[in-house]
């Protein structure tokens, strides 16, 4: 199997090459800048260029794609729209696009949110693939976009929907809430967190085994590849201060009436993993992950 990953320098895309690696996968991975290390092939492509994603699919020639790269800051997609939608929908567009001309019979997956949910249930239960998509926010709405470009895909894809994603990788170039927990409170700066988001945090780890086994298994559809526990950002952060031995009473429960983002966030929006559990998707509960995170001092 040849493997493109995109956004292989990010948190997601870089958890997924770790997992093709621990299978001995012949893996291809582009992003922006330097190759991460150890990485053997890596070419720099912008993937809003044309003329660079053609590229990138006859360098790599994939029999799967794993589109991981995408635009993520909520807030600063809100702020710029047009730049969210570049790198969230034309991006996976000229991707389709690129693997219809010159490689149809791809799998393509791609890396989606919990974003696409409203947080208003029919049944108060977690979402479960197939629930009413209804995005509150601009970078929910891109990834949505996206989705629709994906299911008009005429190869083989896969949407994989997660959600607040934690963890360390030597690439990242910004934080996510576990880094955000252990850096403010070793600095002993007090962390706002809401306690009105409901949501299931999902360890990059489980989330580059869950796309790797949606690859191997040729899976079509949506995914929730998820962490396994419902958690707000607070209880999550307290959960983290007590792994690493911090000061949890730094961490300051909010509500979005005490301080609203720019973008809106659904209130209530954890994703069922059932159907990727009976795939043979087995993630870690957060007390769990957390015991197996090194992060370099």
């Amino acid at each position: 199997m040849r493997l493109l990953i995109t956004g292989s320098r990010g948190l997601v895309g870089y958890h997924a090459w770790q997992a093709a690696q621990r299978r001995a996968l012949d893996v291809y991975l582009t992003g922006r800048g330097e190759a991460p290390p150890s990485a053997s092939n890596y070419l720099s492509e912008d993937l809003t260029q044309p003329e660079g994603v053609r590229r990138l699919i006859e360098w790599a020639r994939p029999d799967v794609v794993i589109h991981s790269a995408a635009m993520t800051l909520v807030d600063a997609c809100q702020e710029n729209p047009a730049l969210c939608w570049l790198h969230n929908v034309t991006a996976t567009r000229l991707l389709i696009e690129a693997l219809i001309a010159y490689m149809p019979s791809t799998h393509f997956i791609f890396v989606s949110t919990d974003f696409v949910y409203d947080g208003f249930p029919a049944i108060e239960r977690p979402y479960v693939e197939g629930d009413y998509e209804a995005p509150l926010s601009v970078y929910g709405a891109s990834k949505l976009a996206a989705e629709a470009w994906v299911k008009n895909y005429p190869g083989p894809w896969a949407i994989a929907r997660t959600a607040l994603v934690y963890g360390w990788a030597p690439t990242l170039a910004r934080d996510n809430i576990l880094l955000r927990v252990i850096y403010n409170l070793k600095e002993g700066r007090v962390l706002p967190l809401y306690i009105d988001q409901v949501r299931t945090p999902s360890w990059a780890h489980d989330v580059g085994e869950g796309l790797i086994l949606l690859a191997e298994k040729g899976a079509q559809g949506i995914f929730h590849i998820a962490g396994p526990d419902i958690e707000t950002p607070y209880s999550f952060g307290l959960k983290v201060a007590q792994a690493w031995h911090l000061p949890a009473e730094k961490i300051q429960p909010i509500t979005g009436e005490d301080y609203q983002p720019i973008a809106p966030r659904p209130s209530y929006s954890p994703l069922s993993i059932a159907k990727a559990q009976a795939l043979g998707y087995n993630p870690h509960p957060v007390e769990e992950a957390l015991k197996h995170i090194k992060i370099p001092s």
